[in-house]
């Protein structure tokens, strides 16, 4: 029976290592897990007040911590943030071995906690060597990481209702808007390897691989998940620091300009609050996520007619009209009208599919603002990329993550009524200077912001991004190798 024991804490603690996502560190906190479980199993008292609690928490994580790692900012924003039509797609689309594990993980929980005892003579002895061993072990570290994670989301989150209720103190030095129409699209999940104007061999992006226009090769998100990514890239931001009152609207406000937000993600108090506020500062705002949840899987093609009423709005001075689409987000397939590749990895399918729909809608924008005869300057960006999971050869499974280079590489791309020409630009751009690319774009000078374009820029060499909840070089990340498929 004892021999039965120790390979069922065993079991549990590799499972629970795993699941809080510290695989990769499995043999050293696992195994501290693996003593601090033995030495604290003395005690009946102890697990269920100690390990219990704590095992219950890891156990309901299991499903994240597989898949997406250890708690993040990310991970706390995506938790916290996300709607109930989100929640059910991400719970369709865990692998059934994933609900296995954790169910396997449940048994021998329970099994621990009912069954296991182990006894000592040196109890004292064994107690403190059992918490000693629990401090450096996978749990402790969760516990950790959650407290900071939950810690710096709500200051985050804090710091942005703040902003929805201040006054931006931006120093306009010189605003002069080159173009009549400014255009901000706002991707999702969009990694650039993957797109065909970045040289992918099937034809993703047919439109955006031939048109005029300036594609920055080398541009890097700020994070890996939208609600920390975009708000220090749409606001001025340093790393963990946030001003987000000093955002890209408040700019566009204060030099005069119209302000038009569209969004097929969520408004705030529900879903995508991160974002929302900063999005409430501008002079007219529609969110199509509204009403009951499941009537909220609405596609981006939505935004078109709205983009053509704000489009035909007569002003004296410039515009500038964001539209914030969901693009590549998670579930793929629920994205888009069709699957134009029917591929056999159904995943990477669908992944291709809403980047040819997201070109298809950009394609469309620009024929409307064509059609204006005015000036007009487009630029789109993706808040961050994505890596894929799947240990199966030709299956894919893309999530989100911030262990890899392809989770920040990301397009960057302007096409203009004055852009005849199609130019790749292969230089490292960090989105933490998006400021300073917009205010440059918008032509506005400020005390606050250098006005730089992307040419203009000094390569960086040394560019870092928010992992979990530090900085880190870009340059020190795995690689993520694209998968492709030969027909």
């Amino acid at each position: 029976m004892k021999y039965l024991d120790v390979v069922i804490t065993l079991l549990l603690s590799l499972l629970l290592t795993i699941g809080v996502g510290y695989e990769d560190t499995i043999i050293s906190v696992g195994g501290y897990l693996f003593l601090a479980l033995i030495f604290l199993s003395s005690k009946q008292w102890l697990k269920w007040l100690f390990i219990f609690p704590i095992g219950l928490i890891a156990t309901l994580y299991f499903q994240t911590g597989y898949i997406y790692g250890h708690p993040n900012i990310g991970i706390v924003a995506s938790l916290l943030e996300t709607n109930k039509r989100e929640t059910i797609e991400f719970l369709f689309a865990i692998p059934i071995k994933v609900w296995i594990l954790n169910l396997i993980l449940l048994a021998t929980f329970s099994y621990y906690l009912i069954r296991v005892e182990f006894e000592f003579k040196w109890r004292k002895v064994v107690f403190v060597s059992g918490c000693i061993c629990f401090y450096f072990s996978s749990l402790s570290l969760f516990v950790s990481h959650c407290y900071n994670s939950t810690e710096h989301y709500i200051k985050q989150i804090d710091a942005l209702k703040n902003s929805i209720h201040q006054s931006a103190n931006w120093h306009i030095l010189k605003a002069k808007p080159r173009y009549k129409t400014y255009v901000l699209i706002i991707g999702e999940s969009m990694r650039k390897d993957y797109m065909s104007s970045y040289g992918y061999p099937i034809n993703s992006t047919p439109f955006l691989a031939t048109t005029p226009g300036i594609l920055v090769n080398g541009y890097l998100s700020t994070a890996s998940h939208t609600a920390v990514s975009l708000p220090r890239t749409l606001a001025i931001s340093h790393g963990l620091d946030l001003h987000p009152v000093n955002n890209i609207i408040t700019l566009a406000n204060a030099a005069k300009m119209k302000t038009i937000w569209l969004s097929n993600q969520g408004f705030i108090g529900q879903y995508d609050t991160a974002v929302s506020a900063i999005a409430v500062h501008a002079s007219e705002k529609k969110f199509l996520k509204k009403g009951n949840f499941l009537t909220n899987n609405t596609s981006d093609y939505a935004l078109l007619p709205l983009f053509k009423q704000a489009l035909a709005q007569s002003y004296n001075g410039s515009k500038l009209i964001v539209l914030h689409i969901m693009g590549s987000h998670e579930n793929f397939c629920d994205r888009i009208k069709k699957d134009i590749y029917n591929f056999k990895d159904k995943d990477l399918s669908c992944y291709l599919s809403t980047y040819n729909q997201t070109d298809t809608i950009i394609k469309t924008i620009v024929n409307d603002l064509k059609a204006t005869q005015d000036s007009y300057s487009l630029m789109y960006f993706s808040d961050h990329g994505l890596n894929n999971v799947s240990t199966i050869k030709g299956k894919t499974q893309l999530v989100h993550g911030d262990l890899y280079k392809q989770n920040y590489e990301v397009p960057l791309i302007e096409i203009a009524s004055d852009i005849h020409q199609h130019t790749m630009l292969n230089k490292q751009i960090s989105a933490f200077d998006f400021m300073s690319i917009f205010s440059n774009w918008i032509g506005v000078k400020t005390a606050q912001l250098l006005s730089l374009n992307v040419y203009q820029l000094p390569q960086n060499k040394k560019i870092q991004v928010l992992s979990g909840n530090q900085m880190v070089l870009f340059k020190s990340l795995k690689n993520d190798p694209d998968e492709i498929i030969h027909r």
